[in-house]
């Protein structure tokens, strides 16, 4: 895990490996979170639909499985 040190105004510099592997460039918006004890950094989707593409790829889909279900009439 890099370490970091702030600057004056409280500013850091995110590691290049980590910038690359989640596409943060100039501008890039970020999610700041509390999340107990710890800060996060979080990029801002900006085309959530066009992002999340392809998440799951490889697994069954979420839509086909309700449709084979909906078939077999196995939802309450």
């Amino acid at each position: 895990m890099p370490i970091v040190n702030t600057s004056s105004k409280g500013q850091i510099v995110i590691p290049a490996k980590l910038r690359r592997k989640y596409s943060i460039v100039q501008g890039t918006r970020l999610n700041v979170v509390d999340g107990d004890g710890e800060i996060i950094l979080r990029p801002v989707l900006q085309d959530a639909v066009n992002q999340a593409k392809g998440l799951f790829r490889g697994g069954q889909s979420s839509i086909q499985e309700l449709m084979r279900e909906r078939r077999e009439g196995s939802l309450a």
